[in-house]
């Protein structure tokens, strides 16, 4: 589920990279770039409602992002997003590292899938990411633009809502990653999606495992309280 987090802004990257690389900062760029990297690296299905970014101070939003499946999945989609905001740095457009001051998710819906062979959906596009920034990859990436270095200073994602293989739905507690590739230099799109990837999943199990742990404890209450109905104790 932290994954489908990681994915996301892997792609913003991408797109915003690729928006920069053509030197043209027009909105409808990034939502292109987007939609076009987007499958190429997850294999799976990735649409945008609407892209806007102003040229003059950096700030933006895109709304309607939606990463679907890989195929052998049967969900929907695996994160959706109503709207992202975005704020770049205008004067590092044209330089080889892009400092992107703020990403931030307000409420996202992720559904967390399990596969008959055990693979997660996350798990599934996370191979298909890293398959694609490899060896040919990285080159088809330096071509669109994608192979541009980034800082993230600020990766928001609140009030996320999780909904873990049709068993339990949760709430994701708020991630906030801090200097993402400053002490690199920059980094490209695939470290900085295994950095978030490696938080997201974090975040999730331990979700889920608190899940488990208060259920577990609420039944143990309520078997307590029945046996002392019982004894009258």
């Amino acid at each position: 589920m932290k994954k489908a987090l990681l994915v996301v802004a892997a792609l913003i990257v991408a797109g915003i990279a690729a928006f920069l690389f053509s030197g043209n900062p027009l909105g409808h760029l990034v939502k292109l770039a987007i939609q076009e990297f987007g499958p190429k690296m997850t294999q799976a299905e990735v649409s945008v409602g609407h892209v806007a970014i102003s040229a003059t101070d950096g700030s933006g939003s895109i709304s309607g992002l939606q990463l679907g499946n890989p195929k052998g999945f049967k969900t929907a989609y695996a994160l959706k997003a109503d709207r992202i905001a975005l704020a770049v740095e205008p004067s590092s457009l044209t330089k080889d590292v892009i400092l992107i001051h703020k990403i931030e998710l307000d409420g996202p819906s992720i559904i967390y899938e399990k596969n008959d062979g055990g693979v997660t959906n996350f798990d599934a596009i996370q191979r298909n990411v890293e398959r694609y920034l490899g060896a040919s990859g990285k080159d088809k990436a330096k071509d669109s633009g994608e192979g541009k270095k980034m800082i993230i200073e600020s990766l928001v994602v609140r009030n996320a809502k999780v909904n873990y293989n049709d068993l339990m739905d949760l709430g994701l507690p708020d991630i906030n990653l801090r200097d993402i590739g400053k002490s690199q230099g920059g980094v490209d799109s695939s470290s900085l999606a295994k950095t978030i990837i490696a938080e997201l999943n974090k975040q999730t199990m331990q979700a889920i495992a608190k899940s488990v742990t208060d259920s577990v404890s609420a039944a143990a209450d309520s078997a307590k309280n029945a046996i002392k109905g019982v004894f009258g104790k």
